[in-house]
């Protein structure tokens, strides 16, 4: 019985590394996601803070005839509003009033110093999109030092007047920067906690792996006593006929000294017997740790032909070999070997009186696929034939069938039996093979 082999990289760590990256990639985009919304409506917010300032030297001058109070010296009513509205908001850089003869403009000029200008009137066509509507999506899409938001006033005057303001952009930002701290530092701080997590359960689930592996090891060990127990309890029981008959012969021997050759010759039958029974059992428990080598199917199945004719004549039978393989393959050749003609043997002496019995081997789905088909009396239901000394035969002695099973499960492979439609059976074998002609596993 070989070690536990769990596949921790397989079916542990891929997996896991799968879903890490699937949670980094997944949270990684949720966050950007949220962090372009948060700084959206933070954006909103501030300029909808600026709007408000604003608001109501928009309202009134939407209410007055704004050229008289273009023409007006610095000390008028609108200037003074500006000047105030200035005051009120440090980002703001300009403000520019225009109708359509003459306008106004103030800024920061040096020393931050409030500085007025007149300036002519506004043309026909306004200069790109400067909606207030607009203002906080614009506050990160365009480069301009300036975030530049424009009203459009019907006065009382014949024309409507533009008023229009210039926010410093970059102060703006770093406002909006330093309220989406403390969301960035909520996004990384979840961020980092969800990968801990999954690495904590990583390591929980690898450690839980390791103790399922050392209990998959227990109960190897526990699996292989229990099957020696039984095979030796099987090899005790299957032996006592043989010796019974020995000691007999043994005891008649000495009573009818005139037959000796005869009780001779069937005390030498029963010691064959038992050395029959002795070497199956040894078959049966012998580790197969045969290397692999390239045999071509077509030979192989000749050769196992050859070795089961005399059997095969004997019941008056055919074996028929159909190989849809080509090219070498690598197997553990001599068990296989062993295997297949216990199986063509088992076929056999299954009942069949003539006819053929049929061996064919192919690829399927990357495995190699032996199939040994006869019409024989089939196996008995909720039999396992497989089993050591179970036997249908009045003269085997039950371990053919499991030899034949641990020979293919020692090369990572499996062997079913079933009976087959019109009678007979059908004992597949299904193994693992390599194709040296391509260098891949077939």
């Amino acid at each position: 019985m070989s070690e536990s082999n769990l596949p921790l990289v397989r079916i542990i760590l891929i997996p896991y590394l799968v879903l890490l990256a699937l949670f980094v990639v997944v949270t990684g985009a949720g966050s950007t996601w949220l962090y372009f919304k948060a700084r959206q409506a933070q954006s909103q917010l501030i300029v909808h803070g600026l709007l408000t300032s604003v608001t109501p030297l928009v309202e009134h001058l939407s209410k007055v005839d704004i050229d008289p109070l273009l023409a007006e010296d610095s000390h008028s009513w609108l200037h003074r509003e500006i000047n105030t509205i200035f005051r009120q908001i440090p980002d703001l850089e300009h403000v520019r009033v225009r109708s359509r003869g003459e306008g106004i403009h103030k800024y920061h000029g040096t020393g931050n110093r409030l500085v007025t200008e007149k300036t002519e009137g506004y043309k026909k066509e306004g200069g790109g999109d400067l909606r207030d509507v607009t203002a906080a999506s614009r506050l990160y899409s365009e480069s301009a030092p300036l975030l530049r938001i424009e009203f459009l006033l019907e006065s009382r005057g014949k024309d409507p007047v533009r008023l229009e303001f210039g926010f410093n952009r970059a102060t703006l930002r770093e406002t909006v920067g330093r309220a989406m701290g403390g969301i960035i530092r909520a996004i990384t701080l979840f961020s980092l906690l969800g990968i801990g997590a999954l690495c904590i359960a990583f390591g929980v689930t690898v450690w839980a792996a390791g103790r399922v592996r050392d209990l998959e090891k227990r109960v190897r060990e526990l699996y292989r006593y229990a099957t020696a127990a039984e095979l030796m309890a099987g090899l005790v029981h299957d032996l006592r006929n043989p010796l019974a008959s020995f000691r007999a012969n043994l005891a008649s021997l000495r009573i009818m000294p005139e037959e000796q050759d005869e009780i001779i010759e069937e005390m030498d039958r029963d010691l064959v017997r038992l050395d029959e029974k002795l070497g199956s059992m040894l078959d049966l428990t012998r580790k197969r740790d045969e290397p692999l080598k390239e045999v071509d199917m077509k030979e192989l199945l000749a050769e196992v032909a050859r070795l089961a004719e005399p059997v095969l004549v004997r019941s008056g039978l055919e074996l028929r070999c159909c190989s849809r393989v080509e090219g070498a393959v690598a197997i553990m050749t001599d068990s296989v070997r062993d295997a297949l003609l216990n199986l063509v043997i088992n076929s056999a002496e299954s009942g069949q009186k003539d006819g053929i019995i049929e061996m064919e081997v192919w690829r399927e789905d990357g495995w190699l696929i032996f199939e040994i088909r006869d019409r024989g009396c089939g196996f008995p239901e909720d039999l396992d034939i497989f089993a050591p000394f179970v036997t249908t035969k009045p003269t085997g002695h039950g371990l053919g069938l499991a030899i034949s099973r641990r020979t293919i499960e020692a090369h990572g492979g499996t062997v079913t039996a079933e009976n087959r439609e019109g009678g007979g059976a059908v004992l597949k074998l299904v193994l693992p093979g390599r194709d040296t002609s391509r260098g891949a596993a077939i």
